[in-house]
């Protein structure tokens, strides 16, 4: 149980004890750190219902938990709050219990099962910069997830399927003729991931001004669909160069995904659950268009029908993420299905959800959420672009912030370590910058890419949480002493004490992180561990401590902060260097 959740406990049961409803005894943070450590603000609701005064009931409370050892005060204060010290002894027992544990006590729920789609890259393109958002606040929900208990399953979700392919595949055969395609070593010659980024943009283009272009990219993409024959056997290869690119990109953010699918993987699913569709009376024609009608008077305004087929029985993402439920109901039987999407893509998903409720492909039992976050701007306020105005490839990107992370660590390590290790060094500090910068915000909310200011070695930075992390490693790697939990001393003043209040909070980050599917609030907590522990051994000597066990208790409680650190810097995909 956290620690948060026994005093609550304790509490809960003075109030039972006095005569009163125990779920009136929550125990909360104080909001003055000034006054107290908690409060319990239950007195003044009970009140009216009791018609007594609220520091009556408060007196009353603090009575009872007086001789309770946990507790060192317990204040009345007016008009009824509780004032809530906790003594030193029982605070420093709950630390050494923590550092002792595997998951430092954490409480976890029911075990449950989620997929978490934060993918959505098209196959035969580059990652550019409106996919680092996806990937990097979808990686960090699913290890948020994993840590509190569930099975988190990560799906790419490519983009695979549909006339896109159709284009991509006419172009390689413009190029290359199709007679020079017919085997899989040719394929694999001719296809590489260069060519692919040129073909798709120019084909779309050809195809947008040129009808009899757009004829055939549609004739391919209709061949294709039938899965066999010669274009089939090029989109095999298409698919295979691409997923090697994208894990390779994708792995440079340490971001890595269980379900490697995408839409062309519901493709047999499709026919038969349109068909269901129609026959169960869901789906009907609409201006051409197959439609299913999701709206009804709570909708305000009304959604827009849901789209099965256009008129020319072309399918939709809309069809092929309906038809994707249905297969990671039998997939993975999860109890969540969590999208991490741009949230201009929040209408798409409100119509899906609904669809799928009201089609019965899921009952309510299914939780079905939409993450939706914003954009990552240049100083214009607009969608981050390269200098010439083009939309910024990833690789390039994150070629940029490591090269500024470089220039910062070459300038403080410069003789300590060879080029080899400066560059490892300036990538785990560059993407340390580049995700806690993103991390940093509400996954809803824009903000403005600013590569010197991510990289400071100040502020709330990634650079600065990292070295705090790096010099507590300098301090306990100098030490003559090794770390143990059970020397941990009573606190030697408010600075160690409010470290410990601090340290027993993460579990209360972490779960309102994964009720919220929300990164940052994380985030928040790692920066006020660092700020906190940094302060810690600023004002307390360490290694040049005379006093043998102060000493030897503030390298234990280093120890145990730098391993809690790790531990919530991994979960967001931070790595901690050795040096910076």
């Amino acid at each position: 149980m956290s620690f948060k959740n026994i005093l609550t406990q304790k509490v809960m049961d003075a109030f039972e004890k006095a005569g009163y409803d125990k779920e009136y005894g929550v125990v909360s943070v104080s909001k003055r750190p000034d006054l107290c450590q908690y409060q319990c603000n239950g007195c003044m609701p009970l009140a009216k219902l009791h018609k007594e005064k609220p520091i009556d009931i408060a007196n009353k409370i603090a009575e009872i938990l007086k001789n309770d050892t946990a507790f060192k005060n317990v204040s009345p204060c007016m008009p009824g709050f509780l004032n809530i010290d906790v003594s030193d002894e029982f605070l420093t027992d709950y630390i050494k219990k923590m550092a002792e544990s595997d998951n430092f006590l954490f409480e976890s729920g029911e075990k449950k099962v989620a997929v978490i789609d934060y993918g959505g890259a098209n196959v035969a393109k580059s990652l550019h910069v409106g996919h680092l958002r996806s990937a990097i606040i979808g990686e960090a929900i699913k290890r948020i997830l994993n840590f509190c208990g569930y099975d988190a399953y990560g799906d790419v979700h490519l983009g695979d399927w549909g006339l896109q392919m159709g284009m991509v595949i006419s172009g390689i055969i413009e190029q290359f003729g199709i007679e020079n395609l017919q085997t899989k070593e040719d394929r694999e010659k001719h296809i590489t991931i260069n060519v692919l980024e040129k073909t798709y943009p120019a084909k779309s283009k050809e195809a947008k001004e040129n009808e009899d272009v757009m004829a055939e990219c549609k004739r391919i993409t209709f061949e294709l669909q039938k899965g066999e024959g010669i274009y089939f056997d090029i989109w095999e290869t298409v698919l295979a160069v691409s997923k090697a690119d994208l894990k390779k990109n994708y792995s440079r953010l340490l971001v890595d995904f269980e379900i490697w699918k995408g839409e062309s993987d519901v493709r047999d699913i499709m026919p038969p659950m349109i068909k269901k569709l129609k026959d169960e009376g869901f789906a009907h024609i609409d201006d051409g268009a197959l439609v299913i009608d999701i709206t009804d008077e709570n909708d305000n305004p009304p959604l827009p029908p849901f789209i099965l087929e256009k008129s020319d029985g072309a399918v939709l993402y809309s069809t092929t993420d309906l038809a994707t439920i249905i297969m990671r109901l039998e997939e993975q039987s999860p109890d969540l299905i969590l999208y991490v999407v741009d949230n201009r893509q929040g209408m798409h998903f409100k119509q899906l959800f609904k669809t799928a409720r009201k089609t019965g492909i899921t009952d309510d039992k299914i939780q079905l959420e939409f993450a939706g976050f914003g954009t990552m701007n240049g100083s214009d306020g607009k969608p981050y672009k390269t200098r010439e105005g083009g939309v910024m490839r990833l690789e390039d990107l994150i070629n940029t912030i490591e090269d500024e992370a470089y220039k910062k660590v070459s300038g403080s390590l410069s003789g300590t370590v060879d080029e080899e290790a400066m560059r490892e060094i300036a990538k785990k500090v560059g993407m340390g910058a580049l995700k806690f910068a993103d991390l940093s915000n509400h996954r809803s909310k824009d903000y403005v890419f600013d590569v010197e200011k991510f990289c400071s070695f100040e502020g709330k930075t990634g650079p600065y949480v990292q070295y705090s992390g790096v010099r507590i490693k300098s301090i306990l790697e100098k030490a003559v002493e090794k770390a143990d939990i059970d020397k941990i001393m009573l606190p030697e003043g408010n600075t160690q004490r409010d470290l410990f209040i601090l340290i027993t909070e993460f579990e209360t980050a972490l779960k309102a992180a994964a009720e919220d599917f929300a990164p940052n609030v994380l985030v928040e907590y790692i920066y006020n561990l660092c700020v906190s522990v940094n302060k810690f051994y600023h004002e307390y000597k360490v290694l040049n401590e005379e006093d043998a066990e102060k000493r030897l208790s503030r390298i234990s409680v280093l120890s145990f902060t730098l391993r809690l650190l790790t531990a919530m810097l991994d979960i967001i995909g931070i790595e901690l260097p050795d040096k910076m």
